[in-house]
């Protein structure tokens, strides 16, 4: 059972989490017409302060969101409560590698004698959360804790970054923190991030860092912050090959939001997965 009395770097992404990434919602429409073909309900593994879990909700969907930082999930809570939507959500602050909910939106159990009953259409790993399993041990034992949680021919969708070859390893990406984009506030004022990485090819472990700087309208600098956090990345093949390890059988695989195929251009590696049957033997 994950140790949940650490502390952890996403407690310090609460507070500025949803300005941070308040331009994001390309992928709504995914996530929303795989929850349509299950017919929900729905369980989000890694939801931070729940920008995936409340599109659903307010989507018609009964959603359970579980992410490892009790302030992200403070926050999800609220936000929540004040768009009226607590009656379809509930969130969880658990670890998304041995969380155990037996019945969508209960609360998880510290023992179970025997697995979670699979109640679930859909789990999700939404914007790269699947990514914060930094070992091959970890991402096996988050997958089939997800399988777990699925009833039958219920369905996974999990995103990750596509890893550029050009971009792994070069020593320029931690020297010198590169541009990643402006974010334009309703208050006036604008964000600008910028990134730093440090790539470990043997690890396949990415130790990123977001420099986040608030301007004021004539662009003076209000604040700056500095967020660290690791991500391990996966190519293509080697997901299909953990999704079909872990009790899945590979659908789709995607290089955007809008279902295209993937190409050497392609930001993104969405997977689409379904629970496999059991074998007659193994039954």
């Amino acid at each position: 059972m994950a140790d949940l009395s650490k502390s952890n770097p996403y407690d310090d992404w609460a507070d500025i989490y949803d300005r941070v990434y308040s331009y994001l919602d390309h992928d709504f429409s995914m996530y929303i017409d795989q929850a349509k073909q299950t017919e929900g309900p729905v369980l989000e593994l890694g939801c931070g302060t729940g920008r995936i879990s409340l599109a659903l909700a307010a989507a018609g969907f009964d959603v359970t969101g579980v992410d490892i930082s009790p302030r992200m999930i403070e926050r999800a809570t609220q936000k929540a409560n004040q768009r009226g939507l607590s009656s379809k959500t509930r969130f969880i602050v658990d670890n998304m590698l041995d969380v155990q909910i037996d019945e969508p939106g209960s609360s998880p159990k510290e023992e179970l004698e025997q697995k979670p009953n699979g109640q679930f259409g859909l789990v999700c790993f939404p914007f790269r959360s699947f990514q914060s399993m930094l070992t091959v041990a970890d991402q096996r034992e988050a997958l089939e804790n997800a399988a777990d949680h699925l009833r039958t021919d219920g369905l996974l969708i999990l995103d990750l970054f596509a890893p550029e070859m050009g971009q792994l390893g070069d020593p320029r990406d931690e020297a010198v923190p590169f541009h990643v984009r402006d974010v334009e506030q309703d208050d006036g004022t604008t964000i600008v991030i910028w990134g730093q990485n440090l790539w470990d090819p043997l690890s396949q472990v990415n130790s990123a860092r977001l420099i986040i700087e608030g301007l004021d309208p004539s662009g003076l600098m209000l604040y700056r912050l500095y967020r660290d956090f690791d991500l391990r990345y996966t190519f293509r093949y080697e997901m299909e090959h953990l999704l079909e390890l872990s009790g899945f059988e590979v659908e789709a695989v995607y290089g955007d939001f809008d279902g295209n195929e993937i190409t050497e251009q392609s930001d993104d590696l969405i997977f689409i997965a379904r629970k496999a049957r059991p074998s007659p033997m193994k039954q």
